[in-house]
């Protein structure tokens, strides 16, 4: 495969039952605004407009509503309120419309004689490109090439062109451009005020308010290489302009769309109207070939750090870097007031809300290649801070309580309860990938200026949630860990663990604080009205909280009470392996089943290496893999890191292949309702912390590897911020180079 090919995802030949897969994966985006990979002209029998109520439910054995296409446009921050599932990300006008016909055909990829078809996204540049032969009833033969892109530089612009080519005959071809707010949001519309207007000649814009106030202006012009005489052709809920041309044997007929998007949350002065038009104005002025290589300079600027070269297998070089892309362009930028949805603004399935994804599955990816970006994410829970605070008030506690699905405010916006009310363990998971943050990069600034607060509010909160016992122990009850088909456990292993490293590094930090700086440690005291005695009452439930195993444990149990579960015969439930898991069984059998979702003592031992021998690694990975459904997408990556540890290479490599098919595979359509952004952080971590054997920064002072490569694979390279430094890693089977990036010479030049 050239090096071009690795740098594509392809789609050779239309089919219509793969569109709305195609639509997630190729989603584009630059933190700003994010845009689905639909057709410019839409898709025939796939309205947008439908109106109907969705249910809370089990996202991942819920059946989607749209079967064909569902067209997405996303700002991170712009959401309402649904009347069942609370807060959700609003789908936005459609700012992409491009329609042609000729003779009064509509061009429709399912209705149309089409041929040669092709479409590919260039991860290099994150642009979407569209070919294929329309010979229309009219007898021309139209070679029609599309090209767009969401700008990384100028992230408030659209660019797109199209060209027609006329390869035989001739005829009149008619061009409508459209900003369309015909659309719904989970079947919910959200716009309070809709005002279409032609601008002048050649423009045309779309004011929309949604329900909750905020203001969204989006402001198209069109360049044609034919004269076109523009007319309006707006409707209540749609701004089109239409024009026509004659085009003979042999013209080129070119289409450029500029679009420039602003809302009233953008952080720049004027109204939403002065600002479209100021940077749709500077981007003309610069013309299509500087706007582009802006463009390009940006994504190279972003690649340059985060890329992983492959060599030996083509395959999973483009599938890693299909998931890097989707990393680099779900990623806010600056802006600490939103995070990265579980569906990495593909799609609207987990209503635009961050989970425990952000801290466990994304966050190392972003520590090690563009700290900033993890730094921001950090800072996103440090500003809904009191949003946890009202959570933990709402459920009768002390302190802050994190909430299990997360919106702007930081409030609980999960309308399942069984999630809701006993999936506390992303409280716990925040402080840990504090720390991460701090001894990956050395901010400790950070934890003295943010995360303290986090660190005490959240300490009071599992200090008042804890039960103590008649042997004097503290006890969590009541438990839902990772694995989300057990709700009611006890002392779940997970869990326990990670809210006594919460406890034990709040006391710490208060400790190291209030012994090198006083004033900071008196300021912080005051802030927080940090009582006599909480500090001992943190340290010693910390002391006290029970932990359901021990180093003698031959298999580390998953919580107190897991032995007592029903053993399940995969065999008979389990008919079809194709289906997730959780469609054979119902809900009641399963929450009394040892049945896992997801990994959840390997993610335990994934988190906290130095404390589990080999043997107790080998042998929960032998029992809890069997019984584990596999059924959500955080889970497959964990176990081909803990296979890649225990040089189970067979076991890895077939891992490796099931990470990338969750959103690659047509046959399983699984990018159709949005990218899994967590798996693409897990692949991220399989081949660095797994193949490569990078050992945390949580618990390792230096860089330090101990590479597994899987059979085939030549070479593996990339990147690592590390300490304020960054170092490129080369390994080869059998060896493997650090080399500082300053020009010095390697500080690693190891032989395996």
């Amino acid at each position: 495969m050239n090096e071009e090919n690795l740098w594509c995802l392809k789609e050779n030949g239309y089919q219509a039952g793969l569109h709305k897969h195609y639509e997630g994966l190729f989603t584009q985006g630059n933190g700003y605004m994010h845009v689905r990979g639909s057709f410019e002209e839409g898709c025939s029998d796939a309205p947008q407009d439908e109106d109907y109520l969705r249910f809370p439910d089990n996202v991942t054995l819920e059946k989607p509503r749209h079967l064909k296409s569902k067209q997405g446009t996303y700002i991170p921050g712009i959401v309402g309120r649904h009347p069942l599932l609370k807060e959700e990300i609003i789908n936005l006008p459609y700012v992409l419309g491009l329609e042609f016909r000729s003779a009064g055909e509509r061009l429709d990829m399912d209705r149309c004689r089409i041929s040669s078809y092709r479409r590919w996204l260039d991860l290099r540049d994150g642009s979407l490109h569209r070919a294929f032969i329309w010979e229309t009833e009219e007898g021309m033969q139209l070679q029609c090439t599309y090209s767009r892109y969401i700008s990384m530089a100028d992230t408030h612009l659209c660019i797109q062109r199209v060209q027609l080519e006329v390869l035989a005959g001739e005829g009149r071809l008619e061009v409508k451009a459209t900003l369309r707010a015909d659309v719904r949001t989970n079947g919910m519309n959200h716009f309070a005020r809709i005002v279409p207007s032609a601008e002048s000649e050649g423009s045309l814009s779309l004011e929309t308010l949604t329900e909750e106030g905020n203001q969204i202006f989006m402001l198209s012009a069109l360049e044609a290489s034919e004269a076109m005489n523009w007319q309006e052709d707006n409707t209540r809920t749609m701004a089109a302009l239409r024009g026509d041309c004659r085009l003979q044997n042999g013209d080129r007929l070119t289409v450029t769309k500029l679009t420039a998007v602003t809302t009233d949350r953008d952080r720049e002065e004027g109204t939403v109207c002065d600002r479209a038009h100021e940077h749709l104005s500077r981007a003309r002025d610069l013309g299509w070939e500087q706007l582009y290589k802006r463009h390009t300079d940006s994504w190279k600027s972003k690649w340059q750090h985060a890329d992983i070269r492959i060599k030996g297998d083509d395959i999973a070089q483009v599938s890693v870097r299909a998931s890097l892309y989707h990393l680099i362009r779900a990623n806010s930028g600056q802006d600490a007031r939103v995070a990265i949805c579980a569906k990495g603004y593909a799609g609207e399935a987990y209503f635009g809300r961050y989970f425990w994804d952000t801290e466990i599955n994304l966050l190392p990816f972003y520590l090690h290649t563009n700290p900033q970006a993890a730094r921001n994410l950090l800072l996103f829970r440090y500003n809904t801070l009191d949003g946890a605070r009202r959570n933990a008030k709402n459920y009768g506690y002390k302190g802050a309580r994190y909430a299990w699905e997360s919106s702007l405010s930081g409030e609980e916006q999960c309308a399942n309860w069984q999630y809701a009310d006993h999936e506390i363990h992303i409280t716990a998971d925040i402080v840990y990938a504090i720390y991460h943050y701090v001894r990956a990069t050395g901010d400790h600034e950070f934890l003295e200026r943010y995360g303290i607060d986090i660190l005490v509010e959240t300490a009071r909160y599992w200090c008042d949630r804890v039960d103590w016992n008649r042997e004097g122990a503290c006890e969590l009850l009541g438990v839902m860990g990772p694995d989300e088909y057990l709700p009611f456990t006890r002392n779940n292993a997970f869990t326990n663990r990670m809210v006594k490293f919460s406890l034990e590094q709040t006391v710490a930090c208060l400790d190291s604080l209030q012994g090198s700086m006083p004033d900071s440690y008196a300021t912080a005291a005051e802030r927080l009205d940090i009582r006599p005695g909480e500090r001992e009452l943190f340290r010693r439930t910390a002391e006290k909280l029970r932990l359901p195993y021990d180093s003698q444990s031959e298999v580390v149990p998953q919580s107190d009470d897991f032995a007592s579960y029903a053993d399940v015969d995969f065999a008979s439930v389990w008919t079809d392996k194709s289906r997730p898991f959780g469609h054979f069984i119902s809900q009641e059998r399963n929450y009394r089943s040892k049945a896992l979702k997801q990994a959840d003592v390997l993610e335990l031992m994934l988190l906290f290496p130095q404390e589990f021998t080999r043997e107790q690694l080998k042998a929960a990975y032998a029992y809890y893999e069997p019984i584990t459904t596999h059924d959500s997408s955080l889970s497959v990556a964990v176990h081909g890191i803990v296979a890649s540890w225990l040089d189970q290479k067979e076991a890895a490599a077939d891992f490796l292949q099931r990470v990338m098919a969750i959103d690659l595979s047509p046959e399983k359509k699984g990018a159709a309702e949005g990218i899994h952004i967590a798996n693409c952080g897990g692949l991220w971590q399989l081949i660095v912390y797994g193949f490569a054997g990078l050992k945390s920064a949580m618990w390792s002072e230096t860089l330090q590897l101990e590479p597994r490569l899987p059979e085939g694979w030549e070479e593996l390279d990339f990147q690592i911020a590390w300490r304020g430094e960054r170092y490129r890693t080369t390994l080869h089977p059998g060896a493997y180079e650090i080399h500082k990036l300053d020009g010095r010479e390697a500080i690693a030049d190891t032989t395996i």
